[in-house]
């Protein structure tokens, strides 16, 4: 990789500065110097860095271990924690979050460079093993959704469907459901808060979750409705000849929409399965 981005967060800003042209020097791009752990995280939302120098101390209500852990669940990015303290309380918080490293200031530009380049390989070699378990899944879930077809033909269309759909969604609840809830608590998000927060959140984690099957989204937000269209089914030809593959996807978006405490309901528009060249939901909501 070169030209790296890397987004610096840090609350001094003549400290800032001079963490910004050490790592002009070494050739990364600085996207941004930020001084609030609030800024970091919406700054790392926007600009999407390749790794994170955070500052542990930090002014505000959010320091830099609870910016850092927001930062990687949400965006998968790694962090490099800077800090002045050699606290054990402190480093056990941080040592959670599991960072990339740790840099004792004050620290010299060799170091610096050390850390960064230590960490992204780290993180490269991460992701490639994460590839290779998401292969792995994709695999478990075809053979999970071929074993969930039934042997016995006595069944109604109609009941089989039923039967299908309710086996899709215990699994569905048993797998994902803590998931979707610990990215509300990450987001602060509750019963109470505003649609647009809700409906926000809940499309970032859907599109997340799809994506880790290598499937790509489209939301398109109009009016009170928003439309979900599922844009390169892995499992294309199977869907063509077996409608059990779309009807889980529609078992998967109606049953995590649930959970959001949004109102409203979820229309499948069309399917693979029925000659459509994706599969597209609408999320009906209720003002």
């Amino acid at each position: 990789m070169v030209n790296e981005k890397i987004l610096v967060v840090e609350d001094e800003s003549i400290v800032a500065m001079g963490i910004k042209h050490k790592l002009e020097d070494l050739g990364y791009h600085v996207v941004d110097t930020v001084l609030s752990g609030e800024d970091a995280v919406k700054s790392a939302k926007i600009l999407k860095p390749d790794l994170v120098l955070m500052d542990i101390v930090l002014k505000g209500e959010m320091d830099g271990i609870d910016a850092a852990n927001k930062i990687k669940k949400l965006f998968d990015v790694p962090v490099i924690y800077l800090t002045a303290y050699s606290d054990e309380e402190m480093l056990e918080r941080a040592r959670v979050t599991e960072p990339y490293g740790y840099i004792l200031k004050p620290f010299k530009k060799s170091e610096l460079n050390a850390n960064i380049k230590m960490a992204l390989y780290k993180y490269q070699s991460e992701k490639k093993q994460r590839e290779i378990i998401k292969n792995n899944l994709l695999a478990d879930f075809y053979d999970f959704i071929l074993g969930a077809m039934p042997t016995s033909t006595t069944q109604s269309d109609k009941e089989m469907r039923e039967m299908l759909k309710k086996i899709f969604e215990q699994r569905i609840d048993d797998d994902l459901k803590e998931q979707f809830k610990e990215r509300l608590e990450i987001l602060e998000l509750d019963e109470n808060s505003s649609s647009e927060e809700l409906l926000d959140a809940y499309a970032t984690w859907i599109s997340d979750l799809y994506s880790e099957f290598g499937i790509k989204t489209q939301f398109t937000p109009k009016e009170s409705r928003c439309y979900l269209e599922l844009l390169n089914c892995p499992w294309l030809d199977d869907a063509k000849n077996n409608p059990i593959f779309c009807l889980n996807c529609h078992a998967m978006i109606s049953r995590s929409y649930k959970w959001s405490n949004l109102d409203g309901e979820i229309i499948r528009k069309s399917t693979i399965a029925d000659g459509s060249p994706s599969c597209m939901f609408q999320l009906k909501l209720t003002p």
